[in-house]
């Protein structure tokens, strides 16, 4: 079986829930999914894993190069409803130290609602650009931006 990715979105927050199985035979192709499904200027990602039978390193991989993708203030990723083997595989290799394991979608959602803000990514992509000085650089000192 193939991996499948489908996507919506729960409070703001966009999902996407993979079923079948990732392998480093279809790694490749679970990565463009995800690159795909997520448009430009997202903040939050949920992977619902509660269709996925199998997870190898190569899906580890592919995880880990979504932590990159939503590291830094204000960008949240989660995995949730993992089955039994891939939440052994996932807490062995300490990634659930890097990114939060749930046990539903709805308490993921939840978790990150509470630390980025949630809404359609088009709004997020321009409050990031309006924040952005124009010219030069900003220091931030204390409660103060130079």
């Amino acid at each position: 079986m193939d991996v499948q990715v489908s996507w919506s979105r729960d409070a703001g927050v966009l999902v996407a829930s993979v079923s079948g199985r990732v392998d480093s035979g279809n790694s490749a192709d679970f990565h463009d999914a995800l690159k795909e499904g997520i448009p430009e200027g997202e903040r939050a990602l949920v992977l619902d894993c509660g269709q996925l039978t199998y997870m190898g390193s190569a899906g580890l991989r592919v995880i880990l190069d979504m932590t990159r993708v939503f590291r830094g203030p204000g960008k949240a990723l989660g995995l949730c409803r993992l089955q039994a083997g891939i939440e052994s595989v996932v807490r062995l290799s300490g990634f659930n130290k890097i990114i939060p394991v749930h046990e539903s979608v709805a308490e993921a959602v939840e978790a990150m609602s509470g630390k980025v803000k949630v809404g359609e990514p088009d709004d997020a992509a321009e409050e990031e650009e309006a924040s952005k000085p124009s010219k030069g650089f900003r220091f931030r000192l204390g409660g103060r931006s130079i």
